[in-house]
């Protein structure tokens, strides 16, 4: 089996699809956050939010391009993935909230915040925003 058919096979999972976007959707979102923070010396929070904003249009993009091979965008997709960003950002800044004051330094606290927000993402993403649609009924 050749290395170009192993990959074909490994990129056809939307699993691994989804996992790459997010590791790339990741460096944006990590990299504006400590740019915002220690650049333009934001506050953590709202670093935060920025980071977790420019990372999550570039992910909603890819998924609905690549991820899903959905191909075009869809005003109910897209309504719902702003919920679900709405969740997921707000369980991002609350855990940074929450985790700051233990003085952990500051990218070990946003890596700590990613994590709990990338399992609440992907949850919501999966089993809501680009569940397949369910097929119809068919009566035998």
């Amino acid at each position: 089996m050749s290395l170009s058919t192993i990959i074909g096979r490994v990129f056809s999972s939307s699993l691994v699809r989804f996992a790459v976007v997010a590791v790339a959707g990741l460096g944006i979102d990590l990299g504006t956050a400590w740019t915002l923070r220690t650049g333009l010396d934001f506050s953590l929070p709202l670093a935060a939010f920025f980071g977790f904003c420019a990372g999550a249009a570039f992910n909603y993009w890819l998924h609905e391009r690549w991820t899903f091979g959905t191909r075009a965008a869809s005003a109910k997709r897209g309504s719902l993935y702003l919920i679900a960003l709405l969740v997921t950002v707000a369980s991002r800044v609350g855990t940074v909230a929450l985790v700051e004051p233990t003085g952990l330094p500051d990218m070990v606290v946003l890596i700590v915040a990613t994590g709990v927000s990338f399992i609440v993402n992907f949850v919501l993403s999966r089993y809501v925003v680009f569940r397949p649609a369910r097929e119809p009924e068919t009566l035998s």
